[in-house]
């Protein structure tokens, strides 16, 4: 009963206040299989241990997982900019050398004192004096240096006892197991996340032969683990670097728009040393010519990572951040495992772009095929109804050559197809996408051009021709038919009937020259019959635009009920001619308000009953119109029934169910959907996440509930949203 208070105040006399620090040291020690992590281990060993013996300072250095070098995991006190937490000594240093082969506390004053230290890196030696280090404990287990404990000098400028450097040795070599396991087991979980993510973002990559479509997914998920403000991938082709994938906020760069020369980039640096290069401080100092346009967009940390592929390097992956001294050791090591990862997935992709690239290529004129006419075209036709932009489209047949080529075979034939082909790029515009269409045919896409500038490109084009060909002797020239968006057609297959025609009319009246579409029109002959239907076309697709001008509420509507029209008629999977009559359809289902006031049609309050009966006309007035014009017959119905419901409630006949003609439930589905995604004269626009709910709760009712459900498919899918500016009146109900 008295030994245990005499021993504690024999104990308090010799520690005075660090009586209770000891205490908490002793219990730590104790039970030091039961602390749960790494990071409470050694925040509590340290500051216990610094606490205990009075130290103004003190820190663990803990080996990196790779390189080996012993870095400040834990230090006391934990303020910022402690010079303490900075410390770092290699694994070659002679500090860790010494303390590996001794396995005893290493005082500083030793450092000075024996030729060996003389090696110190300057950079050491000056981080160990700011830190004011007086002697270092090594923490070894099974003969290996796990850890080194690095102590400061005692508070009030004292001295440590032998009872403090016992203290300190006697705990470092009861912790060191335990510390080494926690150790261990944290970088084999590190390791286990790294590889986890490396594969995870080397699954993105490889999800996709195309890598562009995926790239920002990529960098997405790498940006939850580093700073990412940007991400590029770019491939050495020849001596010049290609952007094959670019992810971030920096776009408008001249590297990415043009890309550039290999010679004096950073890939090429990479190219000689197959290893990353890192550029923390780009504004102030860059190496390479590629540092301009980076420092210009804001870019301040740039990681440089060869992309290597059977020992050769193929390109580089680039990432950056806006913040200077962006990335550590650790997050570099990280991005070379996975720009090791993604190189053969990257190449992959390239071989990939090379092969569908010739696949679209024509071998005899080197010009785009037919194939990627269909496609562009397509793109071309969405892209400018999007911006409500006009496009035109060249069509070009060569005269006489058949007559050349069974005069001088079809070798002579093929290479000078591919002398015309070489003429049309040369007299286009670099902006102008060429193609060989079929046989003597030719294509030129020329986007955001009138018909008037497409027909100053056409006869510039044609007149070289004619040219080159009347040097050459050859007796070849050509005739060209042009064709301009809208106003010549809505689809594709519209666009290159009318220019067909335009180009066939031109042949037929002497070749050699270029006809325009409303030329065409406007000519006296019927030398091949088509005024009569261009006439016809012309007035009625000329009373759609008038009802669609008649206010800003209605402007734009047939044209986006014939965009998601023809979405859902694709959809249902109904043959071309179909989907083409329903595109027509749509387009001209409203032609009958041209009877309508547009008092009635603009009103804003309830309709009187004469005035509901004065908009129910619409659809049967319409009808009358388009039934008057041959081509349009097919349209009647659909135009007619528009407006006919599912449960035999619309007009004008009452029609209920599939007696309702398929295009004509079609159309309402999208006529609906138009209105209900517009806002009107009475309402505003109805949110976007209600618009499904809405239609669902019409299926059954008003619309066809087949039809309801794949066209809320398609909207989920990504529809596209036409511009909602644009306003319904209140007649379209």
């Amino acid at each position: 009963r008295v030994r245990e208070p005499w021993h504690r105040k024999i104990e308090e006399a010799f520690t005075g206040d660090r009586y209770d620090s000891r205490k908490q040291l002793s219990e730590f020690v104790a039970r030091i299989h039961d602390v749960p992590t790494l990071e409470q281990f050694g925040r509590q060993f340290v500051s216990l241990l610094a606490q205990s013996n009075d130290c103004s300072g003190a820190c663990l250095l803990l080996p990196e997982t790779e390189g080996g070098c012993f870095v400040t995991r834990f230090a006391y006190p934990s303020v910022e900019g402690n010079p303490v937490a900075e410390l770092k000594l290699r694994r070659d240093s002679p500090v860790t050398t010494w303390l590996r082969r001794e396995a005893r506390m290493l005082p500083s004053r030793f450092l000075d004192m024996l030729p060996e230290f003389r090696a110190l890196w300057q950079e050491e030696k000056e981080a160990l004096q700011a830190a004011k280090i007086e002697m270092f404990v090594p923490v070894v287990n099974r003969g290996e240096l796990v850890a080194v404990l690095a102590v400061a000098g005692k508070r009030g400028d004292r001295l440590y006892t032998i009872e403090d450097i016992d203290l300190m040795e006697s705990v470092a070599d009861r912790v060191a197991a335990s510390m080494e396991k926690e150790h261990l087991y944290e970088q084999l979980a590190e390791q286990d996340r790294e590889l986890s993510l490396i594969n995870y973002l080397t699954g993105i990559i490889t999800s996709n032969v195309n890598i562009q479509d995926i790239f920002d997914g990529f960098a997405q998920e790498l940006k939850k683990v580093i700073d990412l403000d940007y991400a590029m991938i770019a491939l050495i082709e020849g001596d010049q670097l290609h952007v094959l994938a670019l992810s971030g906020e920096v776009k408008a760069m001249r590297l990415v728009q043009e890309g550039g020369p290999v010679r004096g980039s950073a890939t090429e640096w990479l190219v000689e040393h197959k290893r990353s290069l890192y550029e923390p401080g780009l504004e102030k100092h860059g190496r390479f010519w590629t540092a301009g346009p980076f420092a210009e967009e804001g870019v301040r940390s740039v990681v440089y990572l060869p992309l290597v592929v059977r020992d050769e390097v193929t390109g580089s992956l680039l990432i950056g951040s806006r913040r200077p001294d962006a990335y550590n050791e650790k997050q570099i090591r990280l991005l070379e495992h996975l720009a090791l990862q993604i190189a053969t997935p990257v190449e992959n992709s390239r071989l990939y772009g090379r092969a569908e690239q010739r696949s679209r290529i024509d071998e005899i004129t080197g010009l785009f095929n037919r194939r990627h006419f269909d496609e562009r075209l397509k793109e071309e036709l969405g892209r400018h109804a999007r911006y409500d932009n006009v496009f035109s489209l060249l069509m070009l047949d060569l005269d006489s050559f058949k007559a050349y080529n069974d005069i001088y075979g079809h070798p002579s034939g093929d290479r000078l197809l591919n002398q015309v082909g070489g003429i049309i790029r040369n007299y286009i515009r670099s902006g102008d996408q060429p193609f060989r269409y079929g046989g003597d045919e030719f294509a030129v896409i020329l986007p955001r051009t009138s018909a008037e500038d497409a027909y100053v490109v056409a006869e510039r084009v044609r007149e070289s021709i004619a040219g080159e060909m009347e040097a050459r002797q050859a007796g070849i020239t050509c005739s060209i038919g042009l064709a301009s968006y809208p106003s010549d057609g809505l689809m594709a297959a519209e666009l290159v009937d009318v220019a067909d025609t335009a180009l066939y009319y031109a042949k037929n009246t002497g070749c050699n020259r270029t006809y325009v579409s409303s030329r065409i029109l406007s000519e006296p002959e019927t030398g091949i019959g088509t005024d009569a239907r261009g006439r016809g076309l012309s007035a009625v697709y000329a009373l759609a635009a008038a009802v669609d001008a008649k206010d800003h509420y209605t402007y734009g509507h047939s044209r986006r009920v014939n965009t998601y029209a023809v979405a859902l008629a694709e959809a249902v999977g109904l043959p071309s001619d179909e989907v083409s009559r329903i595109s027509t359809s749509a387009l001209l289902h409203d032609i009958g308000k041209i009877g309508i006031p547009d008092r009635i049609l603009n009103k804003k309050g309830k309709l009187s009953a004469e005035e509901w009966e004065a908009i129910k006309s619409h659809p049967r007035l319409g009808a009358n119109i388009v039934g008057n014009i041959p081509d349009l017959v097919p349209c009647v119905g659909n135009i007619l029934c528009h407006h006919e419901r599912w449960d035999g409630a619309g007009y004008p006949d009452g029609l209920k169910g599939k007696a309702i003609p398929l295009g004509a439930r079609i159309l309402a589905v999208a006529d609906a959907y138009a209105a209900m995604t517009s806002a009107r004269p009475y309402r505003e626009v109805i949110c976007d996440d209600n618009v499904p709910g809405e239609l669902r709760q019409g299926a059954g009712k008003q619309f066809d509930p087949e039809l309801v459900e794949i066209f809320i498919g398609l909207v989920e899918a990504g529809l596209p949203m036409q511009a909602k500016l644009s306003q319904s009146p209140p007649g379209e109900q």
